[in-house]
């Protein structure tokens, strides 16, 4: 070998060592579960700035009495000193505005120099009851327009009520959030409300069916039957008592995970445990769907103020995703759209794929995800990559959102929507 030649091979070398990919969980459920709720990027504060909003709107008027908590559409500003760029967050499945993950990236942006405003998932209860028009979401546009009016809506209140001065405006989301955040940068191409910079989206679903079905069988596969669901359940509560007190508890996905993070799990175990906190949104999603258009799926009436609340979740019965496609989705929309509209037909409006044209085009929206993101099929990432191009990176590792706050993605995050420049090497 001449001494160009080896100048040549040290130079391949170097570029590789640098590029090599150093998040430190290589299990997808391990990373889900332990990374998806932590920040492992310096400088980032612990809190920052942040209020707290209620907007009333015509729906909220209609919030059933034993609902009367989730009166009002809830969001929060973190607000910079003088005229700055905002951007929105768009939480995850089911996820509140003020969930940690939500929060973490409100502290990022935050610290970048953004104002920023939490927006709380259309399959969360408090979006479902005042503000989807449907009230049975899974929709994507009209989710994304339930959602984009919403967003007006909170901007003009902080504008007028904070004195909110603001630059250019961004758009990011995660999961279920960052496919939302695809389907309103198509929306705003039209509606030029926001005329979004550029869009960042983490982690996203492309088929939203294929999703959940996959979340739901990570609890279904490793249980006999639903009576299983409850010892699994009885024995989360046990490791609650001996790590924390159970008022502390947040029944949630990022709080099941806080409290299991540190326990050694087997792969069975943590599918199951992944497959859970799925299926916690996914109770809710049934309930407050069937109460609120009474449907009476579940039950065959409709709880007043201070109701027992235990016969109504019986009937739920740890009711899954798939059957709230199948028992309250589907019979709505076939009502709505005809009753030629097939299941199959149903699931179309529920894939990206609506607006690949768009997608392919839009030269200001970025996609990352992982190749272990278990939420996407094979032809999931396969869309990502012919559709985004350049403007995609798909990291080898990080499972579902559990490398999202590591060093390297909150970097190339923030030189985007910062600069415009995208680098999708490692």
């Amino acid at each position: 070998m001449n001494i160009c030649s080896k100048v040549l091979f040290m130079l391949f070398l170097t570029v590789n060592i640098f590029a090599e990919y150093k998040f430190p969980i290589k299990n997808p459920y391990i990373a889900t579960i332990v990374g998806s709720s932590k920040i492992m990027t310096e400088g980032i504060p612990d809190k920052v700035p942040t209020k707290d909003f209620k907007i009333l709107l015509e729906r909220s008027n209609k919030v059933p009495p034993n609902m009367w908590f989730d009166k009002g559409f809830n969001f929060s500003l973190s607000k910079q000193k003088g005229k700055a760029p905002l951007i929105f967050v768009l939480s995850g499945t089911g996820s509140a505005y003020n969930s940690i993950r939500t929060k973490n990236f409100q502290r990022i942006f935050y610290n970048a120099g953004y104002h920023v405003l939490t927006v709380t998932s259309v399959f969360n209860s408090n979006f479902i009851l005042n503000v989807s028009n449907s009230r049975v979401p899974g929709v994507l546009i009209q989710d994304g327009l339930d959602l984009y009016n919403v967003m007006g809506d909170m901007l003009d209140k902080v504008k007028k009520e904070e004195k909110l001065e603001v630059e250019d405006i961004y758009l990011m989301g995660y999961s279920m959030g960052a496919t939302h955040s695809a389907v309103l940068s198509y929306l705003d191409s039209q509606g030029k409300d926001f005329n979004f910079k550029r869009v960042y989206m983490v982690n996203p679903s492309i088929n939203l069916y294929y999703s959940a079905t996959v979340l739901d069988d990570m609890l279904y596969k490793n249980i006999k039957n639903k009576g299983e669901i409850v010892d699994i359940i009885d024995e989360v509560m046990e490791v609650v008592k001996k790590s924390i007190s159970p008022s502390d508890l947040q029944i949630t996905e990022e709080g099941i995970y806080s409290i299991f993070e540190k326990q050694e799990l087997s792969n069975k175990e943590m599918e199951t445990l992944i497959g859970l906190a799925f299926n916690l949104t996914s109770i809710d999603l049934n309930y407050i769907v069937d109460q609120i258009n009474g449907t009476h799926v579940y039950s065959s009436t409709s709880p007043e103020k201070f109701s027992n609340m235990y016969p109504y979740f019986k009937g739920i019965n740890f009711a899954s995703f798939s059957d709230y496609l199948n028992n309250l989705a589907y019979p709505y929309y076939m009502k709505i759209l005809g009753g030629d509209l097939t299941f199959n037909d149903m699931l179309k409006y529920g894939d990206l794929r609506i607006i690949k044209n768009y997608l392919e085009k839009e030269n200001k929206i970025v996609a990352v995800t992982n190749e272990d993101d278990f939420i996407l099929s094979n032809k999931d990432r396969t869309f990502i990559k012919t559709v985004f191009k350049d403007r995609s990176l798909i990291y080898p590792d990080g499972g579902h959102c559990g490398n999202m706050f590591y060093q390297t993605n909150v970097d190339k995050m923030l030189e985007f929507l910062q600069k415009g420049v995208f680098n999708n090497e490692l």
